[in-house]
């Protein structure tokens, strides 16, 4: 094609160039309808499965209670000095696994050695005593023996006085002298009886001493034994807060030990809770290790909910009210304890218990 020439501006401008038609579209062929039949049979299959497995599923389940108000607890025992003092040394690191029995904790103990010492010359001396009272004894009952002869012979005398008396074969100053006599040696008697029980009570008063002063003896070496202060349970020693050189007092806590014996406090819902029964079986699963199921078994049921339990318990005649669904504790029980797994106090756990 030849292009064209304006005359004005003497420029050569090229023909518009001719756009191509366009290409006719097919109309869109209808789907057969074999496939759609297979389709809408294939939906209905995956239909009927997924209602059958969805009933077994609902089957085999029936009866289950379950919650993920659940956590690991075990008994914390809190770990305390039970004589003040000051540490001397701290035997074991925070964190750390103590066997049941193991010092802890090392109180300066020279005071409580001083009492240890003291005591033990209180017996002594209390010991002493008593071999005194006891010797106080012997005496006192050799004195009487010879003060009850002595009293013997005098009522003897006088009954010979008496007898010559009666045949005028005695003077009245003789007799008198052995009336008088006889009279002095039975109260003699007496009176040396008198000691003589005096001299037992002595020695009874003599042996509580001694008593008491074992007591304190060994009230001494059980405060001295304090001084070391020893795990009271097998488990991990936590928020060990004790340090050398600080004073601490009687029943100040210095750390928690966690026992190694843990449990499952699984919080279920009042309206779960009617068919719960001790000795049923329960599924127990570890947030912290997912995929592992544990095996445990209802221990006990609470008496009373949480909320009833609590410091300040709801008061429902206030005027008040809004009804709330209650959790109910739920103690469970492992059945094998897992010994590879750290049941750590506090761990979340989902819980199901199969009521049937």
């Amino acid at each position: 094609m030849t292009p064209q020439t304006d005359p004005q501006l003497h420029e050569v401008r090229p023909a518009p160039a001719l756009e191509p038609a366009p290409t006719p579209t097919p109309p869109p062929t209808a789907a057969p309808r074999g496939g759609r039949r297979r389709a809408l049979l294939a939906a209905v299959v995956l239909a009927v499965l997924a209602g059958a497995a969805f009933g077994v599923h609902a089957y085999r389940t029936r009866g289950d209670v379950g919650t993920d108000d659940a956590q690991v607890e075990a008994d914390v025992v809190a770990v305390a000095p039970r004589v003040p003092g000051t540490i001397a040394a701290v035997l074991v690191p925070e964190d750390a696994p103590v066997r049941e029995g193991q010092p802890v904790l090392r109180l300066d103990d020279a005071d409580y050695r001083v009492r240890v010492r003291q005591a033990q010359a209180e017996l002594e001396t209390a010991r002493a005593q008593a071999a005194a009272a006891a010797a106080q004894i012997g005496a006192a009952r050799a004195t009487v023996t010879r003060s009850e002869a002595e009293a013997e012979k005098a009522a003897l005398d006088l009954r010979r006085a008496e007898e010559l008396r009666a045949g005028d074969a005695i003077a009245a100053e003789r007799y008198d002298a052995t009336r008088i006599g006889s009279e002095t040696a039975r109260a003699g008697a007496g009176a040396n009886r008198a000691q003589y029980a005096a001299a037992l009570a002595n020695a009874e008063l003599a042996r509580a001493r001694v008593e008491a002063a074992e007591a304190a003896l060994e009230a001494a070496r059980l405060q001295l034994s304090y001084t070391v202060v020893k795990a009271p349970a097998a488990g991990v020693l936590s928020r060990w807060g004790a340090r050398a050189g600080q004073t601490v007092q009687a029943g100040q806590v210095l750390g928690q030990l966690v026992p190694e014996r843990s449990y499952v406090v699984a919080n279920f819902k009042e309206t779960q809770t009617g068919d719960l029964r001790p000795g049923q079986k329960a599924e127990v699963r570890i947030d912290a290790y997912d995929g592992r199921t544990l095996q445990g078994i209802v221990e006990s049921v609470s008496g009373g909910t949480g909320a009833r339990f609590a410091l300040l318990p709801p008061d429902n005649a206030s005027g008040n009210f809004v009804k709330v669904v209650e959790r109910v504790p739920v103690r469970i029980a492992w059945v094998h304890p897992p010994g590879d797994l750290p049941l750590r106090a506090g761990l979340s756990a989902f819980v199901t218990v199969h009521t049937r």
